[in-house]
């Protein structure tokens, strides 16, 4: 919401053009483009950035970046840095397994991505696998189960310490963000185009408020609230869920293609979920694999990211009936131990087993059915947390020349539009483009948003105050790409 500034709406920013003071380029070592062992197209180098930035003198490490040049080098305006989800997920990977943009945006810019410091190739953080595999029953079990969920934490944190050393204490999104200036001024670009989705808006936020006039555009792309506290962060989050949940059960209701047609499907999860609570849940044609009430949550969940609502409705009606289904229930994919980046950027302070139990409640209160979010799969890993949190919540202060675009579905059942709303009023130069479908990830889910997206990228003019885009049936919605993030 550009309070005191509708005017400037539709302002035509000059391809190109420097926005913002005219701030000198520190030198900074030029990159050493290779292919890309992976894939020849793409051109592959590092950057050595301190470990901790309080110490710009001290120990260094390598953040492994990707390029794909502009495919018209006559026509382009500059580098488009792709801001990957997660936290965690790796945009070298993004960049090698193919374009993330328009042919359009691919021949303007160069696209340019990373490995966030402590993932991929960029000095990844090592944890025990078989530890982190065996985690504890997150669903509030009074004092005792509330002291294995913090020791099982510090003993995660000391193990990886062990194994990787200090990188886990400087895994943050401000840090992240001083670590794509710095690959800014290893590019010699005096400002940069970004885009960022999911987790990844974090970071472009953090960049924008600390190098405001290093960004010629920012897009936001299902976008991260990071002023909510702990318990409003648990019942946002679980608001979202609960909202796809409802847009799954009314396509039921109105859809013959779905499996539980003509049923209560909120009565039905709501069963499974008893049954789950009770030991009595396995999965589908396996009684030796158990099912948890988290892990069904959970899973349902993971099929409202594109949304797969057809498959949900098999697997649910597979689980009611005790029969196999086409193929077996699963959790998504997850990236390497996220909770350790996610620790670095919020304060989850809840110190006693009743204060635990309190934000469960509110969070069932606000998903009566769902009971649990992405979010909350994620946030119980930071109670206790002996890391610093070197980047608390707090309403970022952003003051960029350039306007900026918020991008969020309507129904998103990780970064809720809910989210959208108050980062949207939050900073003063953005504007918020709505899509009335659901998902997570917005940029291709249609003509419109693809054409909004790319009109600001490209000409820089940012779509008018309110602009929504229509939704796309489900069975139409292309594939999302892989990582978009905020996996829990």
């Amino acid at each position: 919401m550009r309070r005191g500034a509708k005017s400037a709406l539709g302002v035509l920013l000059a391809a190109g053009a420097t926005l913002g003071a005219a701030v000198p380029v520190a030198a900074a070592p030029a990159l050493e483009w290779q292919p890309c062992p992976e894939n020849a197209e793409v051109q592959c180098a590092s950057v050595p950035v301190p470990l901790d930035w309080a110490q710009p003198d001290g120990e260094q490490i390598e953040v492994a970046v990707a390029r794909r040049p502009a495919a018209d080098p006559d026509q382009r305006i500059g580098t488009l840095v792709y801001m990957p989800g997660g936290p965690g997920g790796t945009g070298v990977d993004s960049l090698l397994s193919g374009t993330q943009f328009s042919p359009e945006v691919s021949s303007r810019f160069d696209v340019v991505s990373y490995d966030p410091r402590g993932f991929g190739r960029s000095n990844p953080l090592q944890c025990d696998t078989d530890l982190l595999t065996s985690t504890p029953d997150i669903v509030p079990g009074g004092p005792e189960g509330f002291e294995e969920i913090k020791r099982y934490n510090r003993e995660v944190a000391a193990d990886c310490r062990a194994r990787t050393g200090p990188i886990i204490d400087h895994m943050d999104a401000v840090s992240v963000a001083r670590d794509i200036d710095a690959l800014r001024q290893a590019l010699g670009e005096e400002q940069l185009s970004l885009y960022g989705i999911s987790y990844g808006t974090l970071v472009g936020q953090m960049y924008a408020e600390n190098f405001p006039e290093r960004v010629r555009a920012l897009v936001l792309d299902s976008v991260m609230d990071h002023s909510v506290n702990a318990s409003d962060f648990y019942a946002t989050e679980a608001e979202t869920a609960e909202d796809s949940f409802a847009e799954f059960a009314k396509w039921c209701a109105e859809d013959a293609q779905c499996a539980l047609h003509g049923e209560d499907v909120g009565a039905v999860f709501d069963e499974l979920y008893k049954r789950a609570e009770s030991g009595e849940l396995h999965a589908p044609g396996d009684p030796s694999t158990p099912i948890g009430p988290v892990e069904l949550s959970r899973t349902a969940m993971s099929h409202f990211y594109q949304p797969d609502w057809n498959h949900l409705g098999v697997q649910l009606k597979a689980l009611r009936d005790g029969q196999a289904a086409p193929t077996a229930l699963a959790v998504p994919e997850a990236v390497p131990y996220s909770v350790a980046a996610f620790c670095s950027d919020w304060n989850i302070d809840i110190d006693t087993a009743e204060e635990y139990a309190q934000v469960w409640q509110r969070q069932a209160e606000a998903a009566p059915h769902m009971r649990f979010s992405v979010g909350g799969g994620v946030a119980w890993g930071c109670v206790d947390w002996p890391s610093p949190v070197q980047n608390p919540q707090h309403v970022p202060q952003i003051r960029t020349e350039a306007p900026i675009l918020v991008a969020n579905a309507l129904h998103d059942p990780a970064t809720g539009y809910n989210w959208a709303t108050t980062v949207d009023q939050q900073v003063e130069q953005a504007t918020l483009l709505t899509y009335d479908g659901w998902g997570h990830g917005v940029y291709d889910r249609s003509e419109c948003t693809t054409s909004a997206v790319d009109r600001y990228l490209v000409d820089g003019v940012v779509p008018p105050e309110g602009t929504h885009c229509a939704a796309v049936p489900p069975t139409d919605n292309p594939p999302i790409r892989p990582h978009v993030g905020w996996d829990g």
